[in-house]
């Protein structure tokens, strides 16, 4: 999409189910994002972190044995704003992260760019 605001951004995906990893890659291609990842796992997730440049990050809360909790401390840690993507309850989220951005799943494309633009907007204001 030219002329959207997240256009060039390096954004990392952690998700843990392919089908939904290539859909959010192909929609964040579409916007002319750089996609990081994805990454399955809080392991594979913390290794991108450490070797790559990145603007951003959506974050699966709920993968296969583990959370993103992990993950989500890294980024807050650096500097690098997220939003969480779950399928559960809202109240399920730890305290400490209930006041991220959260994305119900499913999510679709619109919900998904308003939101980058959203996180990305709050830290360069920040």
């Amino acid at each position: 999409m030219a002329g959207s605001r997240i256009a060039g951004k390096r954004v990392l995906i952690v998700e843990d189910e392919s089908i939904i990893a290539m859909m959010l890659e192909s929609e964040l291609n579409d916007v002319g994002c750089e996609v990081v990842g994805p990454a399955p796992s809080v392991e594979d997730a913390l290794r991108l972190i450490d070797k790559e440049r990145l603007d951003c990050a959506l974050l699966d809360y709920r993968l296969v044995d583990e959370t993103s909790g992990r993950i989500a401390s890294v980024l807050a840690e650096r500097n690098i704003p997220f939003l969480l993507m779950t399928g559960h309850c809202a109240s399920d989220l730890p305290s400490e992260l209930r006041d991220k951005t959260l994305l119900q799943k499913p999510v679709t494309g619109a919900a998904l760019r308003a939101a980058l633009e959203a996180i990305l907007d709050s830290a360069a204001a920040a």
